[in-house]
């Protein structure tokens, strides 16, 4: 496919992607003013605990094997039916399994804070995942757009009236989570037949092994990731309180936005990248390149805009979250990095790859984390997410580069980092008025260095409409 191809076929996946997915984080990002002024911090922060446990728990419990029938249905010729009746009945049968054990840690153990509540999240995500992964292996990627438009529209719509209607707190949140996650799924069920398969028969266990050769040694590297990204909610809570992990979790809302910006582009791109779509390793370096650079230049706007829309419109409670943000921010770019490199993994199979960088970044988040907490407080979490996903993308970056074959412009590159780091700082330290003014000549600055892009842009979404 050539270039031009491979680029337009990437923002036609982007743009029904963000359909599905974008609307949903900002929507779910615009309640985050809601839950500062009808949840204390301490309620937020255990809501954010159990949230940030049912992430852990989904790749132990589902031993990754959505990332395996993905794999094996978007590029393989086989049979669909087969792998999706063995993901199914594996997933229902360990389901069981992890409702016990988790029972029974309740009852012997620790007591876990709205238990059922929890484990209808737990069991309910996990599904909803797996649905819209088949879908994307399926190339029904518009399926996966209408069942994440119908999942925000019932969560939100859910958390509102729960919140400011009846005030129910936590339990709310939990249900409207469980509830739209159901809704979600169904609807993936009911609109793609191919998705229809009768557990009721035999296992096979030779189809169950080919994906748990995959599946496995991705489980590592999926626990590594989530040590980086959120395991600093745990320190938080041993060491400063869950009131101070409420802060955090507010704080952490906001580069889940660009997260899911990023994420847009990246489920397209490894729809392609995996499905073999695009081999050009001069497209592959002219992707990363626009990606890095749009990426760095947006953090001169967001950044300062950030701390003065919280200073502005969060609750009193919460306010100190702005200080934490802008590394949080960095950290979420290192972790797009980190994903579209991750690509390389899994176009060659080899996941055992995807472990080392993945422990070498948990290792150093930890060790920041527990390091310089009582020294820096809430700063330690966001400074180590930083610093852990850098460290994880340069290692993938040396790993991948045969496989991917990219070229970086290394002198703007770590210049263009620079400027972002001088922005985190400055805007930690500084007011309101110091902000306002970084937001403006960051704003003018991204205007005028990417306005060939942004025309680029314009002139192929006219020539789309035209046709």
């Amino acid at each position: 496919m050539s270039s031009s191809n491979s680029g337009k076929k990437l923002m036609t996946g982007t743009g029904i992607y963000a359909v599905g997915t974008f609307g949903t984080k900002i929507l779910m990002f615009l309640l985050a003013p809601l839950y500062t002024y009808y949840l204390i911090p301490s309620e937020m922060g255990t809501y954010d605990v159990l949230l940030t446990t049912i992430g852990l728990l989904i790749p132990i419990i589902s031993l990754q094997i959505s990332d395996a029938v993905y794999r094996w249905i978007i590029r393989e010729n086989v049979d669909c039916a087969i792998y999706l009746r063995v993901t199914y009945q594996f997933l229902i049968l360990s389901s069981l399994l992890a409702a016990s054990v988790i029972l029974l840690i309740n009852h012997f153990i620790i007591r876990i804070p709205y238990l059922l509540y929890f484990m209808g999240a737990l069991f309910s995500s996990m599904f909803f995942q797996i649905g819209q992964k088949i879908s994307r292996g399926l190339k029904r990627q518009w399926l996966f757009a209408i069942s994440g438009i119908i999942y925000t529209c019932i969560f939100l719509f859910l958390n509102v009236f729960q919140l400011c209607v009846l005030h129910r707190g936590i339990e709310s949140l939990l249900m409207s989570y469980i509830v739209a996650n159901l809704v979600g799924f169904f609807t993936i069920i009911v609109l793609e037949k191919r998705i229809r398969v009768n557990v009721i028969s035999r296992f096979d266990f030779g189809i169950f092994r080919e994906l748990l050769k995959f599946s496995v040694p991705l489980i590592p590297n999926y626990l590594s990731w989530w040590i980086v990204d959120s395991s600093d909610r745990y320190i938080v809570l041993w060491v400063l309180g869950v009131s101070a992990n409420g802060v955090l979790a507010i704080a952490h809302k906001f580069p889940t936005v660009l997260q899911s910006i990023f994420g847009l582009f990246l489920n397209s791109w490894q729809d392609m990248a995996i499905a073999g779509e695009t081999d050009e390793k001069d497209f592959f370096t002219s992707v990363f390149q626009k990606m890095y650079r749009l990426s760095f230049m947006l953090l001169w706007v967001l950044i300062p805009a950030t701390k003065i829309f919280v200073w502005l419109v969060m609750g009193k409670g919460y306010k100190i979250a702005c200080n934490y943000i802008p590394f949080y921010y960095l950290g979420a770019v290192f972790q797009a990095f980190c994903s579209f490199y991750g690509v390389g993994y899994l176009r060659s199979k080899n996941t055992k790859g995807a472990f080392s960088s993945s422990i070498y970044g948990a290792i150093i988040n930890a060790a920041i984390n527990i390091g310089t907490i009582k020294l820096i407080g809430l700063h330690a979490a966001a400074v180590s997410t930083f610093v852990s996903f850098f460290a994880m993308w340069i290692i993938r970056e040396k790993q991948n580069r045969s496989e991917l074959g990219i070229a970086i412009n290394w002198r703007e590159f770590w210049l263009l980092l620079a400027i972002d780091l001088l922005i985190c700082i400055f805007t930690i330290l500084g007011n309101i008025w110091i902000n306002l003014i970084f937001m403006i000549l960051g704003t003018m600055s991204f205007s005028i260095i990417n306005r060939k892009d942004f025309i680029t842009i314009l002139n192929m979404i006219k020539k789309s409409k035209d046709k």
